[in-house]
């Protein structure tokens, strides 16, 4: 038996306090796969400054019963800043095919500096209601915008959702398991493409398999977080260079046995998008962090797979920077698919190009900017993946 995330994303440094919430539930739901009769919750307050008090949390079935979830003993909980650490364990039993959810209450006012977050609603879902409604009652869901400000800038067709106070949800489950971790930037963070591969794994491996999320926006593989002078913010939100960060968010607390990674468009559009330049990086240095991530998954007993890079014309941007990009990502495509260090690749670019329009996805597959998969393209994309080779699973009868 081992202890195995059924859902888990990775907090996000704003460096600041990005929300103030008071008297207020908050609940997180979704999808499960693993059996097992015993559940505890990872805190995490990783990037805050303060300590943030949780004053009473609950963990259940969506729509059913709920357990009280305690740390030391104690149902009122203090994370110090920067604090991660495991709930006590939970004597509750879950089933593959159930919706859970997390339902976390404040009392007083409290500043949250530490925030997870998602964009996709085909399957974790995020909710505010007033009062304490941690026994799973319902409630009108509070706005958004007004408990999360920075969300009024979010132009997207989705906006993000974001949890705070914890990061994962562990099952106590067989050792048989497999975990599987898709490792990126945004493409991989906002969920189209994970939760319609989710969805996929889970109806044909119930109970076998667990898909995690460790994907943040703005990602670069070789380079921390670009800077961008409007919202300078930005440079800690996108996190450290994929390379320095890959270890830690991939195996920190879960077994992995396969990684699937997207990652590499931030590092060729970020030095003409963000930087103003007029040269973006080599494909070799790419090719170069994706061997180095290969290596850290192959030292952890885990296979990695890479989804070919998409395509990111947008006729908003200058017409002379796609070409530059272009060349850069044909060429680590061209290593992606060729003789390599990995252990297999999966051709999202194919999936999703347009083929009348070279550099461009096909129309109404994107979120309206040419970059990322929204909930078709997401489904386009996890089609691509042969899912018996990146679990290693064979299908029943």
């Amino acid at each position: 038996m081992k202890w195995v995330s059924a859902f888990k994303y990775l907090s996000i440094n704003y460096g600041e306090p990005v929300a103030t919430v008071k008297d207020r539930t908050q609940r997180v739901s979704f999808d499960n796969n693993l059996n097992g009769d015993r559940i505890r919750l990872r805190f995490c307050n990783r990037y805050a400054k303060i300590p943030l008090r949780l004053d009473h949390v609950t963990v259940g079935v969506a729509d059913g019963s709920a357990a009280a979830v305690t740390l030391g003993g104690e149902r009122v909980i203090t994370l110090e800043p920067g604090q991660e650490i495991f709930s006590d364990e939970i004597d509750f039993a879950v089933r593959a095919g159930e919706r859970l959810a997390v339902n976390i209450y404040i009392e007083g006012e409290q500043d949250i500096e530490s925030i997870c977050g998602l964009w996709s609603r085909t399957n974790g879902l995020v909710s505010f209601g007033a009062g304490n409604r941690t026994e799973g009652e319902d409630f009108e869901e509070a706005d958004l915008d007004n408990v999360l400000p920075i969300l009024k800038e979010d132009v997207l067709p989705d906006k993000m959702m974001f949890f705070f106070g914890f990061d994962a949800l562990q099952v106590f489950t067989d050792d048989g398991v497999k975990v599987v971790a898709a490792f990126g930037d945004s493409i991989t963070h906002m969920s189209y493409v994970t939760n319609a591969l989710g969805k996929r794994l889970y109806g044909d491996f119930p109970g076998r398999v667990t898909l995690i999320n460790s994907g943040i926006g703005g990602n670069r593989l070789m380079h921390d977080g670009a800077y961008v002078e409007e919202t300078p913010c930005l440079a800690l939100a996108f996190g450290v260079a994929g390379v320095k960060r890959f270890e830690r968010d991939v195996f920190e607390i879960d077994k992995v046995d396969s990684v699937l990674s997207l990652i590499g468009i931030n590092d060729i559009m970020h030095p003409l998008v963000l930087e103003k330049r007029t040269e973006t990086i080599s494909a070799r240095e790419i090719t170069d962090g994706y061997r180095r991530i290969a290596e850290i998954a192959h030292a952890h007993g885990a296979k990695i797979y890479a989804g070919t890079i998409m395509p990111e014309g947008c006729d908003e941007y200058p017409e002379e920077w796609l070409p530059v990009m272009e060349e850069v990502r044909l060429l680590v495509n061209d290593w992606i698919r060729g003789e390599n260090d990995l252990d297999g690749y999966f051709d999202y670019d194919e999936a999703l190009r347009d083929p009348e329009r070279a550099g461009y996805m096909k129309p109404d597959v994107h979120v309206g900017d040419g970059l990322h998969p929204n909930g078709e393209g997401g489904v386009m994309a996890a089609a691509a993946v042969d899912i018996v080779k990146l679990t290693g699973l064979e299908r029943e009868g």
